[in-house]
């Protein structure tokens, strides 16, 4: 679909892929649209290592290679990412004879810029720890006695609403199949909108990946791990690279309410012996009480700020904590998150607000 929106330097495009397809549909609706992408240089690479899976217990290639995509900022040659897709897989027998068994579809991510060796760096630095899901799975297929034979790994058909900015890449893909497993995709790559000054050696590197499954699940018995938005820093504050954020908002509450009133919550980002960092630079969101009066694609126009409108797909997270297979063979556990809490007090539509800059 082409780009259904131009608002100065805000840009939305909408496209329909698989799992499997999803990295070069994304390069063609980019690249491919009337207007083009006038923030970010892209390229594309189907032949990228970090994007042809393996399965864990042989090394043994097992399905096709499932493509590579980067970003680079026009303005900030250091402001660069990279979203590789793979597939977790099994191998029954030694020589691949049997062929490969898919556990899931999961995405590998960068940070750096390389020059012109395209590296997924968060996976090459940290490993399995920091792929993000496509899909979860059921407990009967994570625990079944005979694992190694059962594919669990479902080509889910997504929705995809990809905004972007100078300063971010948001991407949001609704399931269109496989509603069990499959929950809301939602992932920011970006600039961190600082609360103060920061020291110059590391101002640059307040630059994040944040998705919808925590990053970094390696405690399954801490609640903190597990049901509450993660993501990784370019650098601390300390500067300590790769830095483990989390990242939460404070909206529940309907808007209007009396008087008008909008309450808007940004996406605070905090660390534990930090405190709050900053927020995700232009992009907040809100619940509105009567959603008829700003439907999806319009304008919220508060004076001093400007707003566009993208209404978010309502779906409680699950009851339970959810699991999924990374590429090194281990089942991750965790919840699907991105927002607070899925709970509307007084009901209404849950949006994303999207800032547009004003014109100078």
């Amino acid at each position: 679909m082409a780009e259904n929106i131009l608002l100065g330097a805000l840009r939305r495009y909408e496209f329909y892929s698989y799992c499997s397809t999803f990295i070069k549909t994304l390069y063609d609706t980019i690249t491919q649209d009337l207007y083009g992408d006038i923030h970010w240089e892209w390229s594309y690479s189907n032949t990228n290592t970090y994007s042809q899976p393996r399965s864990w217990n042989t090394g043994l290639n097992s399905i096709a290679n499932l493509g590579t995509i980067t970003a680079r900022s026009t303005r900030d040659s250091s402001l660069f990412f990279t979203i590789s897709m793979n597939s977790s897989s099994y191998t029954y027998a030694s020589d691949n004879s049997r062929g490969a068994y898919s556990k899931n579809y999961v995405l590998r991510t960068g940070l750096k810029n390389n020059g012109e060796t395209i590296i997924p760096d968060l996976y090459k630095d940290l490993g399995a720890i920091s792929e993000i899901p496509f899909h979860t799975m059921d407990s009967n297929s994570v625990y079944n006695g005979d694992y190694q034979r059962v594919h669990t790994a479902v080509n889910v058909y997504w929705k995809w609403s990809l905004f972007i900015s100078e300063n971010y890449i948001f991407i949001y893909g609704e399931p269109q199949t496989n509603l069990n497993v499959a929950y809301p995709f939602r992932m920011y790559l970006g600039k961190i909108k600082a609360f103060e000054e920061e020291d110059p050696l590391i101002a640059n590197d307040n630059v994040g990946v944040f998705s919808h499954f925590p990053h970094g699940l390696i405690d399954s018995d801490d609640e903190l791990k597990y049901r509450t938005g993660r993501g990784y820093m370019r650098s601390s504050r300390n500067g300590t690279p790769n830095a483990l954020y989390h990242f939460a908002t404070s909206s529940q509450v309907p808007s209007p309410g009396v008087g008008g009133r909008f309450f808007i919550s940004p996406f605070y980002v905090w660390h534990e012996t930090e405190g709050a960092r900053g927020e995700f630079h232009g992009i907040r969101t809100a619940v509105l009480k009567d959603a008829s009066k700003y439907p999806d694609g319009s304008i919220l126009d508060l004076g001093d700020e400007r707003y566009y409108i993208f209404h978010t797909y309502n779906q409680a997270h699950p009851a339970t904590n959810q699991q999924f297979y990374a590429t090194n063979g281990t089942a991750y556990v965790g919840q699907p998150y991105f927002f607070d809490s899925p709970l509307l007090l007084g009901g209404g539509q849950r949006v994303l607000l999207f800032e547009i800059e004003k014109e100078v």
